[in-house]
C-alpha cells in the first residue's frame, strides 16, 4: 500500500483535484441530473470525497483498503462515512445515485475475474437508474517500461520518489524507492505495486457480465486525468 502522508504530498503536487472533481460532476448530472449521493470506491485520503461534496454538494461516503489512508480522509470530509473494504468485495447494506472509481484504482483489480467482482459490487450499491463512473489505468498499448524520478518539497520535508515499472504480460508491476528527508534525519522506504492492464473492449465486456450498461469517453489527452472515463448505468 502507498504510504499516506506520502501519497499526499506527491500527488496534491500532481494531480489537478479540482479540476477533475468538476469534470466528474459534469458527468454525473448528464448521466444523471437529480444525483445526491455518491459512494467513492478506492477513495484514498479523500480529496475527491471533499471536493464533490464541499464544492459540489453532493454527499459523499468512501471504502478503501488503506485504514491509514481512510484516517485521513475521516479528518478532511467530515460528512463522510468511511468503511475499510476491499473494492472487489464489499458490502455496505445501502445504495447511492452514484458511485466512483477514480485514478485508475480500478487497475488494483489486476485480473478481469477480479475486474468483474468489483463491478459487480459497484453495481450492487447502485440504485435503480443509477449511474457508475470509472476512471481507467492504462491499457496494454499505453504501459511504458523504465524508470523515472519525481522530487517534491513542503516545508522541511523533501521526497525524491524513483519509479520503476516492468510489464507481465496484461500486468505492470511498479517498483517505488522513497528517499523522506526531513529534521528528524533521511528515511528509504519501498513499496511493489501490481496493475492489471484492461483493454477497451475487455472494460466494456466486463461491465456488460454484470448487468451495467457502459460507453467509453476517452476525453481530451489535457484534460484532467487524461484518461477519459467509462460511464455506466444500472437498469431503472
Amino acid at each position: 500500500m502507498f504510504q499516506a502522508a506520502l501519497y499526499d504530498l506527491i500527488y496534491m503536487s500532481m494531480k489537478d483535484y479540482s479540476a477533475e472533481a468538476g469534470q466528474i460532476t459534469d458527468l454525473i448530472r448528464r448521466a444523471r441530473p437529480h444525483c445526491r449521493t455518491l459512494l467513492d470506491v478506492g477513495c484514498g485520503t479523500g480529496e475527491h470525497a471533499r471536493l464533490l461534496g464541499e464544492v459540489h454538494g453532493f454527499e459523499v461516503d468512501g471504502v478503501d483498503i488503506d485504514p491509514a489512508m481512510l484516517a485521513i480522509a475521516r479528518t478532511r470530509w467530515l460528512h463522510g462515512r468511511f468503511d475499510v473494504a476491499d473494492m472487489t468485495d464489499f458490502h455496505l447494506g445501502r445504495c447511492y445515485d452514484g458511485v466512483l472509481n477514480l485514478f485508475g484504482a480500478i487497475a488494483s483489480a489486476v485480473t478481469v475475474p477480479r475486474l468483474r467482482d468489483t463491478l459487480a459490487c459497484m453495481r450492487d450499491h447502485l440504485t435503480p437508474g443509477g449511474v457508475a463512473i470509472v476512471q481507467p489505468y492504462l491499457t496494454p498499448d499505453e504501459i511504458q517500461v523504465g524508470t523515472g524520478e519525481y522530487t517534491v518539497e513542503s516545508g522541511d520535508l523533501r521526497v525524491k520518489r524513483t519509479r520503476r515499472s516492468e510489464r507481465d504480460g496484461q500486468r505492470q508491476r511498479l517498483h517505488f524507492h522513497f528517499t523522506v528527508e526531513g529534521p528528524d534525519g533521511t528515511q528509504e522506504l519501498d513499496e511493489i505495486h501490481e496493475f492489471g492492464l484492461f483493454t477497451i473492449d475487455e472494460m466494456l465486456a466486463a461491465f456488460s457480465a454484470v448487468g451495467l450498461t457502459a460507453t467509453y469517453d476517452p476525453g481530451c489527452p489535457d484534460a484532467p486525468g487524461g484518461r477519459g472515463f467509462y460511464v455506466a448505468t444500472a437498469q431503472a
